[in-house]
């Protein structure tokens, strides 16, 4: 990819001095990642502001036990920054970012963010907008996980599956969809073999079949 045009086309490129337009043009740099790939961590150095410009991203926690709680996922285009925490000192809960599938991400590293950060207001703002919006997918997250119930959650996943492929018919596994709503495979198998009895889908080998009665349910 041509590194030049995509700094350019970066939210605050227009708001750069032409001094630090040199330094990004300089410092910014694309890389590559293989699915399951380790993109950061907090044991990792600081890596600064990320963009997705091809692939998939997880982010997530990992709690005391190692269960694994995704906060969100970054699709092509997206733009994150809990990876500089070290350059924004209101990150104060450790995440880690690993390629979902094989993906490719322009790098803004943390000591030219930190610059501009400190000395544009522009980009300074632009840091905490998007800080905002990504406090605001995890509020959404944890008042799902804490507030709905786990079949609705499930029903929510599977139909937005269903209208994204256009048929019925889901190749999902119990275990796949337990790490997409934050559970446990055990209570996933469980659940979905309720949602049958009360007829609102069918279960086959790696694959679902919705009913009608599910858009009823949700």
């Amino acid at each position: 990819m041509d590194t030049e045009r995509e700094i350019k086309r970066l939210p605050f490129w227009n708001d750069l001095t032409p001094a630090e337009r040199e330094t990004v043009l300089r410092c910014a740099r694309i890389r590559e990642y293989k699915s399951g790939s380790l993109i950061y961590s907090p044991e990792q150095e600081c890596l600064g502001l990320i963009k997705l410009l091809s692939g998939s991203i997880r982010t997530f926690m990992l709690s005391e036990e190692g269960r694994e709680v995704v906060l969100y996922r970054m699709k092509e285009g997206d733009i994150d920054l809990l990876s500089a925490a070290c350059v924004v000192n209101q990150i104060t809960f450790e995440t880690q970012m690993v390629a979902q599938s094989d993906c490719t991400v322009l790098v803004v590293p943390a000591t030219c963010l930190a610059q501009f950060k400190r000395d544009n207001l522009a980009v300074r703002c632009f840091i905490f907008e998007k800080l905002g919006e990504r406090f605001s997918d995890v509020m959404k997250l944890m008042q799902t996980m804490l507030f709905t119930r786990i079949d609705r959650r499930i029903a929510a996943l599977l139909r937005e599956k269903a209208e994204a492929g256009g048929k019925k018919e889901i190749r999902m596994t119990h275990e796949e969809i337990a790490a997409m709503i934050n559970s446990s495979r055990e209570v996933v198998s469980r659940t979905l073999k309720g949602m049958e009895r009360s007829g609102l889908l069918t279960l086959g080998r790696g694959k679902i079949t919705l009913h009608d009665d599910l858009d009823t349910f949700l």
